[in-house]
C-alpha cells in the first residue's frame, strides 16, 4: 500500500539538506528516508533501502505526521545520574584546590572525610569538567630516581586560571 508523502517545497528543500548536511547521522538518514517517501516508495522499500526494521520507517513516518520536522530529531538520552551532587562537587573542587595531589591522594582525603565513595576515574571525570587539568612533575633527575629513597612523583591536579 502507497501512502505518499505529500510536501511542500520547503519541506523538500529543508530535508534534502537535512539529509546532506546534518550533523548527525541518524537525523540524516531520517530526513532522507522521509524525501524518499515523499517520492513514492513504500515504507519496506524504505526499509531495505536505509538496511533498518520496517517499523523504524513507520515510527518516522508516524512522528512526522505528529510533528513534523521536530519528529526527525532523536529525543535526549540520559545517562546513569551523577554520583555527586552540586554541594559534594564543589567540595572537590575545594579539596583538589586546597590540598592538590594525584587522584589517589585526593581519593583517599575524599573517603577519609566519610563522603560518597568514588573511584579514581570519576574523580578524574569530576575535575575534568571543573577545568581541572593534570600537571606531571618531576622531583627529580634520571640518576636519582634509582635511589630507594627519592619516591617518584606522578603529578598534580590544578584549577586553570
Amino acid at each position: 500500500m502507497r501512502l505518499r508523502l505529500k510536501l511542500s517545497a520547503d519541506e523538500r528543500r529543508t530535508l534534502r539538506e537535512m539529509g546532506i548536511y546534518h550533523p548527525h547521522a541518524r537525523t540524516r538518514m531520517r530526513a532522507q528516508g522521509m524525501f524518499r517517501l515523499a517520492q513514492g516508495l513504500t515504507l519496506q522499500q524504505v526499509a531495505d533501502e536505509f538496511e533498518v526494521h520496517l517499523n523504524s520507517v513507520e515510527n518516522w513516518r508516524r512522528r512526522w505526521d505528529e510533528l513534523g520536522l521536530l519528529g526527525l530529531f532523536e529525543g535526549r538520552h540520559t545517562g546513569r545520574p551523577p554520583k555527586l551532587s552540586d554541594e559534594e562537587r564543589s567540595q572537590l573542587g575545594d579539596l583538589a584546590r586546597d590540598a592538590g595531589g594525584t587522584a589517589r591522594t585526593l581519593q583517599r582525603q575524599w573517603e577519609g572525610a566519610e563522603h560518597t565513595p568514588l573511584s579514581r576515574n570519576s574523580i578524574k571525570e569530576y575535575l575534568k569538567r571543573m577545568a581541572f587539568r593534570y600537571k606531571r612533575c618531576r622531583l627529580s633527575l634520571k640518576d636519582k630516581r634509582k635511589h630507594p629513597t627519592v619516591p617518584p612523583f606522578s603529578g598534580i591536579y590544578f584549577p586553570v586560571i
